[in-house]
């Protein structure tokens, strides 16, 4: 998985910067700015509250395994957070689909059932 992540991050910018300047010269520059704030403003509403609602269950969390998902959890959060921040379209639909509470939760349980990150944790309280 992490051999996918560079290639990733260094073609993601320069595929959102197109979709940009392709957005702009159909909309207006004017209209592809004010999209580009408005989906700024509607994210950070969208992470603050998924954020609440995973610090919530952060802190009713009982087992070393309900923990560390949610922490991984938070940890997905941020990461739309940044997406959603970042200006760019491609950028604001992976960071509202990071959001979207199912999705997030079936990639946090894909990602723990592959990595084995709860044993990792319990071996490291032993």
């Amino acid at each position: 998985m992490l051999r996918y992540l560079l290639p990733v991050i260094l073609v993601l910018p320069f595929v959102d910067l197109y979709l940009l300047v392709q957005v702009a010269g159909e909309l207006g520059f004017w209209t592809t700015l004010a999209a580009i704030l408005m989906t700024g403003i509607i994210g950070a509403d969208i992470i603050r509250r998924e954020g609440l609602h995973v610090f919530r269950k952060m802190s009713t969390s009982v087992t070393g395994g309900e923990v560390s998902r949610n922490m991984l959890e938070g940890i997905l959060i941020g990461v739309a957070g940044i997406f959603l921040l970042t200006p760019g379209f491609l950028t604001d639909l992976l960071g509202v689909a990071i959001t979207f509470r199912p999705l997030r939760e079936r990639a946090v349980a894909r990602l723990m059932n592959s990595a084995d990150i709860v044993v990792e944790i319990e071996n490291y309280r032993a």
